[in-house]
C-alpha cells in the first residue's frame, strides 16, 4: 500500500467547516447501472440470429457474416463502455440501424430486401432502444429507423405493394412509439428511484450508497472473470478550506475539475464516489495495484495535484490517498474502503502530531528580546 502524500493547498490555514448534504437526484441524461450493462445484449443476439440465417437460410450470401461480425463489435463496444448518458446509447441504436440499412441495400436481393428476414434487425432496435430511452431519444431513434426503411423500400430491386410498406413502417412505429415508450417509462419510475439515492447531487458522482452497491457488482463480475479490481480513496480536506477563503464559486469550479479528473480515471467500467465532504473513492476493475497508480499519474500527474486558475491565484490540491487490491477475503469494496479511510486517519493523526511537535520545538528555542533603551540624544521630550 501506497503512502500517501501530505495534502497541501495554496490557501491560508482556517477552520474546516462541514456543509450540509445536498438532496439527491437522478440527471435527466442519467442511465441506471443495470441498463447500461443490459445494452450490449441488443446487439450480441442480433448478431447471434443473423448467422443463425446465414447457416440455414442464406448459407450462399458469405457478405452476411461481415453483418454478423458488425452486430458483435457493436455489443462488444457496449460491453467494453457502457453508456452513461442518453445520447450516447441511442448513438449506438442509430449504428445498428445504419447497419440494417446497409443489409438492406448493399447485399444481394435474394434475402428479400427492407420486408425480408432480415428487417428484425431495425425491430428488435426500435423496440429496444424506445423501451430504454427516455421519450425524446426513442423518438429520435424511431424516427432513424423509419427513415432508414423508407429509402431501402424505395431502392429496392422490385418495389413491393403499397400495403408492404405500410405494415412494416406502422410496426416500426406503432409498437415502439405507443407499447415499449410507454412499458418502458413505467418500469424506469422504480429503477431512477433507487438510482435517485445513490448519487451526491451535487457533483453527479455517486454516493456512499451507491459506492458500495455497484461497487460490489463490479467486485462480484472482477471475480467472476478472474480479473482484479483495486480502489483508491483520495481526501481533499484543503477543499474545505478553499470555500472558507475563497467563497462557494470557486469551490464549485475546483470540486468540477476534480470530478472531471476521477471521471476520466474511472474510465468506462471505473467507478467514482463522492463518499465524504472532501472525499472521494473510485473503485478500478481490472487493474492491480500498479496499474491503478500507473492511471492515478496519468490521470492526475506525477506528484499528485489538481490545479485551478482563480484569478489572481492560482490553487494547487495536493489530496492523500491511499490504493489498495482486493484480496480473497474481502467481502466486498466497503471493506476496501474502511481499511483505506483507517490507515488515512492514522497517518493524517501522525502528520498532525508531527506538526505539534516541530510547533513545540519552535516555542521552546526561542528566546525573549532585550530591550535596548534609546540614546539620550534620541529620547522624546
Amino acid at each position: 500500500m501506497n503512502t500517501p502524500s501530505q495534502t497541501t493547498c495554496t490557501t491560508e490555514q482556517a477552520q474546516p467547516t462541514r456543509q450540509p448534504a445536498a438532496a439527491t437526484a437522478t440527471p435527466l441524461d442519467w442511465i441506471s447501472h443495470s441498463l447500461r450493462h443490459l445494452e450490449r445484449w441488443v446487439a450480441w443476439s442480433i448478431a447471434v440470429y443473423t448467422a443463425w440465417l446465414a447457416v440455414f437460410a442464406f448459407p450462399g450470401v458469405p457478405e452476411v457474416w461481415l453483418f454478423v461480425l458488425y452486430a458483435g463489435l457493436i455489443g462488444k463496444w457496449s460491453h467494453v463502455r457502457p453508456a452513461r448518458q442518453q445520447a450516447e446509447m441511442a448513438w449506438r441504436g442509430t449504428a445498428l440501424i445504419a447497419g440494417a440499412y446497409a443489409l438492406q441495400t448493399h447485399v444481394a436481393p435474394e434475402i428479400g430486401g427492407p420486408t425480408g428476414l432480415f428487417s428484425f434487425w431495425l425491430s428488435i432496435t426500435c423496440l429496444y432502444y424506445a423501451f430504454m430511452l427516455k421519450p425524446a431519444w426513442a423518438a429520435g431513434v424511431v424516427g432513424c429507423a423509419l427513415a432508414a426503411f423508407t429509402m431501402s423500400f424505395l431502392q429496392a430491386p422490385g418495389l413491393s405493394s403499397s400495403a408492404d410498406f405500410a405494415a412494416h413502417a406502422g410496426f416500426l412505429c406503432i409498437f415502439p412509439l405507443l407499447l415499449a415508450m410507454r412499458f418502458g417509462s413505467v418500469m424506469r419510475v422504480p429503477d431512477e428511484a433507487l438510482e435517485s439515492i445513490r448519487i451526491d447531487n451535487s457533483t453527479q458522482l455517486y454516493n456512499k450508497v451507491g459506492f458500495t452497491a455497484h461497487g460490489d457488482k463490479l467486485l462480484a463480475a472482477c471475480r467472476r472473470e478472474n480479473r482484479p479490481v483495486s480502489v483508491a480513496v483520495f481526501d481533499c480536506a484543503d477543499l474545505l478550506e478553499v470555500r472558507t477563503i475563497y467563497g462557494s464559486r470557486i469551490t464549485r469550479k475546483l470540486m468540477d475539475r476534480i470530478t472531471g479528473k476521477l471521471a476520466r480515471l474511472c474510465a468506462d467500467n471505473g467507478l467514482a464516489a463522492r463518499t465524504g465532504p472532501a472525499e472521494f473513492t473510485v473503485v478500478l476493475p481490472g487493474m492491480n495495484r500498479g496499474k491503478a497508480l500507473a492511471a492515478i499519474g496519468r490521470v492526475l500527474g506525477t506528484p499528485l495535484r489538481i490545479e485551478l486558475d482563480a484569478g489572481d491565484s492560482e490553487i494547487v490540491l495536493v489530496p492523500s490517498f491511499l490504493v489498495e487490491t482486493a484480496g480473497p477475503d474481502i467481502a466486498g469494496v466497503d471493506d476496501i474502503y474502511q481499511e483505506l479511510r483507517r490507515e488515512l486517519t492514522q497517518m493524517d493523526q501522525k502528520e498532525q502530531r508531527r506538526q505539534n511537535y516541530l510547533q513545540r520545538e519552535r516555542e521552546r528555542h526561542s528566546r525573549p528580546m532585550s530591550i535596548v533603551s534609546l540614546p539620550a540624544t534620541l529620547a522624546v521630550n
